[in-house]
């Protein structure tokens, strides 16, 4: 799911001045490492929560799935918009790759039971790098969690940066 720019510059506007402290922590360093903060957004809520984090501390913010960067459950994910969540599990069970999709499935099952999925070992490793390419361009480094408009509990994750000068009480 893609998540509009206007959605995200609404977010942002809405959480400006605690966003402004985190990007000022930012705009204090002088090389990026691990110990770089950036902040997390749980939008699935009214009003968001505001979390900030380092580089190396995001995995205990957002929960990494070791499943859900498999290629039958990213087909998955694909299919639910159009198909609903029963009819695309059914799918993908009677499909060509059935039996491994059960095996695959059963154990991302077994991983939500543990706490909603945020993200994957993919997505994290390049919300990684992003923050250092934010932080190369003066830009604080964002990960916001918006709710998905499919699809039972599910929730669609943003990444981008923000120019420090945009915060100006900086």
């Amino acid at each position: 799911m893609t998540i509009s720019e206007d959605r995200v510059k609404r977010l942002v506007e809405q959480l400006s001045e605690p966003l402004a402290v985190v990007a000022a922590d930012v705009k204090k360093r002088l090389v990026w490492d691990f110990n770089l903060p950036v902040a997390v957004i749980d939008a699935r809520q009214e009003p968001p929560v505001l979390m900030q984090s380092s580089v190396g501390s995001l995995g205990n913010v957002l929960r990494v799935s070791t499943k859900i960067d498999h290629p039958l459950i990213r087909q998955l994910f694909d299919i639910y918009p159009d198909r609903g969540s029963d009819a695309a599990i059914d799918e993908m069970l009677n499909g060509q790759h059935g039996k491994e999709f059960a095996e695959v499935f059963d154990e991302y099952q077994e991983e939500k039971k543990a706490g909603t999925l945020m993200w994957g070992a993919d997505d994290l490793a390049g919300f990684v790098v992003k923050s250092r390419t934010c932080f190369e361009d003066d830009e604080l480094a964002i990960a916001a969690v918006f709710p998905a408009e499919t699809g039972d509990n599910g929730h669609a994750l943003a990444t981008f940066g923000i120019p420090w000068r945009y915060f100006t009480t900086l």
